[in-house]
């Protein structure tokens, strides 16, 4: 960019450097101004857009009377030059009396000039001095409280380490909001989603991001498991109260897994009592469950009123483009300490087809990686790659053709005659063509094999469909959730014993 230290102003995260250059415009600070930029976006853009593209992107510097704005990576970058340089551009304007320009530049591709004066946006501070969590809870007074830590070498889970896309983008909204402190229209909220696509991470960032911005509000974090101990433990001992103290006194109540006590009245009546509690001062509760309350069983009819009363916010399973920043970031973060565990794309790419689930195997694949690479001594191969992929995913079975459309029949709620029958409906075609698309992708059958299993089909609608799926899966996060449900399911009838 031709950065001249003489005549601009750089911004790091927290202060800004001032040149000594003469001023011929009484100008405002620049951190201010974006402040009330984003504010603007925020109100004009969907929450959706805004979180996945706007809210990551910093304020860096002021270069010959322009803005510079930094994006943290290629693809925020493009798409914000894309869809948003105009808009931003014309709010920069009308909230700037000097009506600078603005320039968006991609931190990862950033003028050397600029990194060497301007510290990265996105590093997270160390803390000071971690303070231990109290024993059997999780409090976090205003003081400072437990942020999760990296004592294990993983990352801290706030929002500056969680990937954020389509598939969780509303669910990390109202996260923000409510460690912000912001009105969201109820105090009940519920993060739905499968295991492993992020809740508790999402969970331990409103924490962390509450902590930090809180002058002695009170956030207690518990897993269902936790507070069903102690729950025990405090009627074995007659005496609960421990428990209720803790929680009450929350201004923000976290409970993660609240599925794992569905069945259990004692323990969701004493969990109801103190929810009502916390919501009755003024408190915000916060649940995590695999479900949406439409599909929890095992609650009373009080708890699933409470349940369907609240802000329901679902995370879904990755997007390619998710999945593939989630295995990069956690691979450069082991790479800072370690530098010969350097992934290349080719890496990157056959962990991302070969591990199917969620964000959480990703990951546990990345750091088995690090294992195999004798704990980042060694640089990653593709044999190595290939023997975690064997291990966590064992050796592949070829699936039948009946097997894969028992498979759909199940996710989708068809009938094989359903299935097979000419019937054009989309609640029929669309399961069908997955079914068609995952016969190609994982039996050894041919097209016209395939195309005769789903009702004597000419074997070119199977490659119709199977290219329209393809073409689906990394642009639309739903069809790329159905079809690793589909897969799901595959690989339960095979571990059951089916073909």
């Amino acid at each position: 960019m031709g950065l001249g230290m003489d005549r601009n102003t750089f911004f790091d995260t927290s202060s800004h450097v001032k040149s000594d250059s003469s001023k011929k415009i009484a100008k405002r600070p620049g951190q201010e101004i974006w402040t009330e930029v984003r504010e603007h976006l925020r109100g004009i853009l969907s929450e959706a857009d805004f979180v996945r593209w706007i809210d990551d992107l910093k304020l860096v510097a002021e270069d010959d009377g322009k803005m510079i704005i930094a994006a943290r990576d290629k693809l925020s970058h493009d798409r914000v030059v894309a869809d948003h340089q105009r808009t931003i551009q014309r709010i920069w304007r009308d909230h700037d009396e000097a009506r600078r320009d603005i320039q968006l530049v991609c931190w990862k591709q950033a003028d050397a000039r600029l990194r060497t004066i301007t510290e990265d946006p996105w590093a997270v501070p160390a803390a000071a001095e971690p303070v231990p969590a109290p024993a059997g809870g999780g409090d976090d007074g205003g003081n400072g409280g437990n942020i999760v830590g990296a004592a294990s070498g993983a990352p801290e889970m706030n929002f500056e380490t969680l990937v954020t896309g389509e598939s969780n983008a509303i669910a990390v909204a109202l996260a923000k909001r409510i460690a912000d402190g912001l009105p969201v229209g109820t105090q009940m909220h519920l993060i739905a989603g499968l295991q492993g696509t992020g809740k508790t991470h999402i969970l331990h960032a409103l924490r962390h991001r509450a902590v930090l911005n809180s002058s002695g509000a009170t956030i207690v974090y518990l897993t269902a498991e936790e507070f069903l101990s102690a729950y025990t433990d405090g009627v074995k001992q007659k005496d609960t109260s421990a428990l209720k103290k803790r929680l009450r006194a929350a201004d923000i109540l976290l409970i993660d897994d609240l599925h794992r006590i569905s069945g259990k009245p004692g323990t969701e009546t004493e969990l109801f009592q103190n929810i009502r509690e916390v919501i009755g001062k003024g408190g915000n509760v916060v649940l995590a469950a695999d479900k949406t309350p439409g599909e929890l069983a095992g609650f009373s009819a009080r708890m699933m009123s409470e349940l369907k009363g609240a802000t329901v916010a679902e995370v879904g399973l990755p997007d390619g483009d998710m999945r593939r920043e989630i295995l990069q970031r956690l691979a450069a973060h082991i790479e800072l300490e370690n530098p010969g565990f350097v992934l290349d794309g080719d890496l990157v790419d056959r962990i991302q087809t070969g591990i199917r689930g969620p964000g959480r195997e990703l990951t546990g694949a990345i750091w088995n990686l690090y294992t195999e690479a004798a704990f980042g001594a060694m640089k990653p191969t593709l044999e190595m790659v290939e023997r975690v992929i064997r291990r966590m995913e064992g050796e592949v079975r070829t699936p039948s053709i009946d097997l894969v459309k028992k498979a759909a029949m199940k996710v989708f709620n068809v009938s094989k005659v359903d299935l097979e029958s000419p019937c054009k409906a989309r609640t029929v075609v669309y399961p069908r063509q997955v079914a068609m698309y995952l016969c190609r992708e994982q039996t050894k059958k041919s097209l016209p094999q395939i195309g005769r299993a789903f009702g004597r089909r000419d074997h070119t609608t199977v490659l119709y469909a199977h290219r329209k799926i393809t073409r689906l899966i990394p642009k639309d996060s739903e069809v790329a959730a159905d079809v690793a449900k589909v897969v799901a399911a595959i690989q339960d009838l095979l571990a059951g014993g089916a073909q």
